[in-house]
């Protein structure tokens, strides 16, 4: 992928080794910086900033959409001769929780001059779920059979809403939002379950709403096989685990 700005007489041109990102992976690329003149210039400062923003505030013109992650700055103070250009490698590493992308927003890459935030290039990176994340859910649809609605950023989890099947095992839930990322190598997930229920109001039988949760933490030795695999069957123990709350004691 690649991406150009022009802030006479500068050019500044980006290019990233890659398309599509997963949550802890690396995000590396070149900056090439052209003296577009016929003049030497002094390039005061050239950037690339990781950045999080907000679609919304972004094409809005917000002062500052930007939530800045990490900055850097590739150099300060060379001299461009007429026609010439200088590159400068770069790397940012992903953290295992840092936002994906989603409709409200997701991690941008700004580069440019000493206003980049401002007045610079950005190219956004698409970042999807964790790969053991991924396997987490796919638990979810494939051994549980519960149909994934959306993800999205919620502070520093990704929450995901799952809807249950049409069966008597879970005849009371509403829906479950899942909270989960990987921090500090821990697989945790915080589940949120909606449930519905009959409850007398008076003379009146009346439907109840009421809220169960329950918060896990996973081990890298419980969620990974030797040679880094994930482990479907702690996922498929955990994820069970978890479902008891939404499950009646005696099934009809």
């Amino acid at each position: 992928m690649r991406s150009t700005f022009f802030q006479q007489p500068l050019q500044h041109q980006i290019e990233i080794d890659g398309e599509n990102w997963d949550q802890g992976e690396e995000i590396k690329g070149k900056l090439i910086i052209r003296n577009m003149s016929s003049e030497t210039v002094v390039v005061n400062a050239s950037q690339v900033i990781l950045a999080y923003g907000l679609k919304k505030s972004i094409k809005e013109g917000n002062e500052s959409p930007w939530e800045v992650l990490e900055k850097q700055v590739l150099t300060k103070n060379i001299s461009l001769p007429a026609g010439g250009e200088q590159s400068y490698e770069w790397i940012f590493q992903l953290a295992t929780d840092c936002p994906i992308t989603d409709k409200n927003g997701g991690l941008y890459l700004l580069f440019g001059g000493e206003e980049t935030l401002s007045e610079g290039g950005r190219l956004d990176l698409p970042v999807s779920l964790h790969p053991i994340l991924q396997n987490f859910l796919q638990t979810f649809s494939t051994q549980f059979f519960f149909l994934e609605k959306y993800q999205k950023r919620k502070s520093e989890w990704t929450e995901v809403k799952l809807v249950p099947p049409e069966s008597k095992e879970y005849p009371n839930l509403d829906f479950v939002r899942c909270l989960l990322r990987i921090s500090q190598e821990q697989l945790e997930a915080h589940y949120l379950f909606k449930m519905s229920g009959l409850g007398r109001s008076g003379e009146k039988m009346t439907v109840t709403k009421k809220n169960r949760e329950l918060k896990q933490k996973i081990p890298p030795e419980n969620y990974l096989q030797p040679g880094g695999f994930p482990n479907r069957a702690c996922f498929r123990e955990n994820i069970n685990e978890a479902l008891n709350i939404a499950r009646p004691d005696v099934i009809f």
